[in-house]
Order: C-alpha cells, then structure tokens, then sequence
C-alpha cells in the first residue's frame, strides 16, 4: 500500500507537470516544448529514484512523536549530570526540530532519519545502564578482583564483592596485564614484574606461581595494531579443554606460543609453537583446544583470521570472521564454554559474541 501510494504521487507530478505544458502549447515552438519536457524529466528522475530505492517515503507524524517522546522519557530517568546525557538531550532536540522540518515538506529520506533514532536510541540505553564509575590505577598492575552475582547486577553495577588479592599494587603476587580470568574458583593472572603466572585460590585465599621460561614480559611482545596495547605479553585463557596461556619467546622469534596448564598439579604439560607473530594481531584466545587469533580491520570492526589447532598442529591464516566493537583498542578477549558465548572488553565496553560450531 505504501508503495502504491508513492506510485500515485508520483503519477500526480507527472500528470501536473503534463498539464502545465498543455496549457502553453499555443504559445511555444516546438523547440522550446522539447527543452521544457527534458527539464521537467530531469527533475521527476530523482524522485523516481528516491521512490526505487525505497527513500521517497511518507512518514506518519504521530508514530515518529511517539518514538521522540518516548526517548525524552526515557532520558527525564538519566543522571543530568553525565556529561553523555546532556549532549544525547541537545542532538534529540536537534533531530526532532529537523524532523518537524521535513514533515512540512512532506519528503523524508527515511532511512537516514530511522538510522539516526536507532543511534539515539541506542546511546540513552547506553547512559542507562552504565553506572557510576569504577576508577582503578589501570591494567598494568592491580590488587583486587570484583564479583557480581548475576549477569544482571554486572550490567547495572551493582551487588558486588571485590576479593583483595594483595595489599600493594607493586607486591609480588599483584596482577599484571588484562589477561586475567577465572576458571574452577581460581584467579589465573600474570604475576606482577615477572615471566610467571599466579593461581589465587578464592576459598583458601592461597597463593602458587609458575614459572614461563623465555616468555617475554613488560611490553617486550604485547598485543598491537598501530599501536600495542601495553602489558598484554602474557595473556590466559580458558576452554572445555582446560586452562592455557598464551604468550611470545625470543626463542620462538616472538612469535605465538601456547601451553596447556595442569590446572591441579600447576604445571604446564603441553606446549606447541605457532608461526604467527605476536605483535601482528590485536588479541587470541581459546576454543575447544583451538587458537584463535584477531586482528584490527577499522576502529569499529576486528577480524578472526586465524587459527591454531593444538591436536592436529595445523594452521589456518585464511579465516574471515568479522566482530563489530565499539573502540580500537581490544583489552581481553575469552571464550566462556559455561554459555558459549566470546566476551571482549573493549573502551570500557563488555561485549558479547554468540559462538556456534
């Protein structure tokens, strides 16, 4: 029905603008009729076109007020004074005036104006979860972890526990780097100034280390793209296979290695070298014994394109799967088995990936 209606505004143009030249037939030379109805055909061509690409659209006021009005509910519930907030409430200002405009000229470029709800919307859904902020002193080095109950209070930030691991930043047992995990009610995490790894268990708040020989640590082989991300030279993971640790040797020209880590005993049993060199991707991570690894396409896309598999040793350097973020800069990337889903933090984002095999 839409269409057809766009059908037959267009047929009134075009009936108008056959009406117009009739009525001056008398008086203009053929010559001149020719000029008026090629410009007359120049002009209806782009609304023909808007209307084929489905852009030439009439749009219904009190849906879009709706929509408006509902986001001006939505952010009257906002904190006034995050900074975010306030420039969502000028730009919706903005973009229901420019609405109000178009809706007088009766022509909207619907998909431009959709696209641009969708993007507000987004971003005071986005004002509405994000808490109060949770300021540490950065992932070089870091004393304690916090835990929410549910994925619920993770994303309203609240209800959380935080275990302190250590007293100082700079203890021996501190954490280094964001490659932390949790994996059987242990913390696994690089040790503070060192080559090692730390297991922090949670119920008898006791501490064990081993040692990673030739690892490199202190931005020797971190994660990069144009830029590294400092401190991500050694970085843990965990799948249905077991816990492993990924990192770079200079005996292994600095590229990827990956062991398998007896996580009862503590002590790595398994360890395979890869081609790939650490500082050309962005983040890896672990996938039913396999490694995978990302690299940085654009600031708002990443890219898996490769893969590792530690039961066969075979290597793939031609995957394509693309990951929309909302930052450049990839903090941690882990599969969880529990939900199969991958997690990234990225910019301060938790973002969350469906994984299917």
């Amino acid at each position: 029905m839409e269409k057809f209606r766009h059908s037959q505004s267009l047929m009134m143009i075009l009936l108008m603008l056959l009406l117009a030249v009739s009525t001056e037939t008398s008086t203009k030379t053929v010559p001149e009729m020719e000029v008026m109805l090629q410009n007359m055909t120049e002009r209806l061509e782009k609304y023909q076109y808007l209307n084929t690409q489905g852009l030439y659209n009439a749009l219904h006021l009190k849906q879009l007020s709706q929509e408006i009005q509902q986001l001006h509910d939505t952010m009257s519930n906002v904190q006034t004074s995050k900074g975010e907030a306030q420039q969502i409430r000028t730009e919706l200002q903005k973009f229901q005036e420019d609405v109000n405009k178009m809706y007088k000229k009766n022509i909207f470029n619907l998909e431009t104006t959709r696209e641009k709800l969708r993007s507000l919307s987004n971003r005071v859904q986005t004002c509405r979860t994000i808490p109060q902020d949770f300021r540490t002193n950065g992932h070089r080095q870091g004393s304690l972890v916090r835990f929410y109950k549910t994925y619920e209070d993770f994303m309203a930030g609240r209800n959380h526990r935080d275990e302190t691991l250590v007293s100082s930043y700079t203890h021996a047992n501190a954490i280094q780097g964001p490659g932390t995990i949790v994996y059987k009610n242990m913390v696994y995490y690089q040790c503070y100034n060192t080559p090692e790894i730390c297991a922090f268990d949670l119920k008898t708040k006791q501490f064990q280390r081993l040692a990673l020989p030739d690892a490199g640590f202190n931005n020797k082989f971190p994660y990069c793209y144009y830029n590294c991300l400092d401190w991500t030279d050694i970085n843990l993971s965990g799948d249905d296979k077991g816990l492993w640790v990924i990192y770079a040797t200079e005996a292994n020209h600095g590229n990827l290695v990956v062991s398998r880590v007896d996580f009862d005993d503590f002590n790595v049993t398994h360890t395979w070298k890869t081609r790939l060199f650490k500082r050309s991707v962005t983040n890896a991570f672990m996938v039913c014994g396999v490694l995978y690894a990302t690299r940085f396409i654009n600031t708002y896309k990443e890219e898996v394109f490769y893969a590792f598999d530690t039961t066969t040793g075979a290597e793939d350097n031609m995957l394509s799967l693309p990951m929309e973020k909302v930052a450049a800069g990839v903090a941690n990337l882990h599969f969880n088995p529990l939900d199969t889903k991958l997690y990234m933090y990225n910019g301060g984002y938790m973002l969350a990936y469906q994984a299917y095999f």
